[in-house]
């Protein structure tokens, strides 16, 4: 019995999506029952995030509307406690999406924790971020924790404490 070739395209796709998949640092989680309880969302906060910051680094408008929702919005936090730069997904998809021809570096995600609230569709995220470095050039490692909220599986929100706004301004500034 041959297999069909629809079969084996079949297979073909879904062996380099789990190769893909094996390339990504797994998300840690806490050992916790509210982990246990939220694993759905977990499991989404964990796809959607990375597939934000790699579009956002390759400024890529169509995977950044693809990862969040219509009305998204990014804070970021300022030298005032409790104040917040904010930026809304449309302005930032608007931004970028005349710089598709433009080649930047994309972005990796190494580290990542994610807590679980008492809100199912909440959690705060812990993460490393680098880029690829170019020889002669030093690569760029920040760390981040933030509050991220899905809607569906889609980002709704992300307040980011740790990065500097003057840094947020002057990237979507470029």
């Amino acid at each position: 019995m041959r297999p069909t070739k629809t079969l084996v395209t079949t297979a073909v796709l879904l062996l380099a999506n789990s190769l893909t998949t094996l390339a990504d640092e797994p998300a840690h989680t806490p050992t916790t029952p509210q982990a246990k309880l939220n694993a759905a969302v977990i499991s989404k906060v964990d796809h959607a995030l990375r597939d934000y910051l790699l579009a956002t680094s390759t400024h890529d408008a169509q995977a950044i509307g693809d990862a969040v929702t219509s009305d998204a919005v990014f804070e970021y936090a300022l030298q005032e406690p409790g104040s917040y730069v904010t930026v809304d997904a449309t302005s930032l998809r608007a931004r970028w999406s005349n710089d598709a021809n433009a080649k930047h570096s994309p972005t990796n995600v190494s580290n990542l924790w994610i807590f679980p609230t008492s809100d199912s569709n909440s959690v705060f995220v812990r993460y490393t971020t680098s880029t690829t470095a170019e020889p002669g050039v030093a690569e760029e490692r920040s760390e981040h924790l933030a509050l991220l909220e899905m809607r569906g599986d889609r980002i709704a929100k992300l307040r980011d404490f740790t990065s500097s706004a003057n840094v947020i301004l002057a990237a979507v500034s470029r």
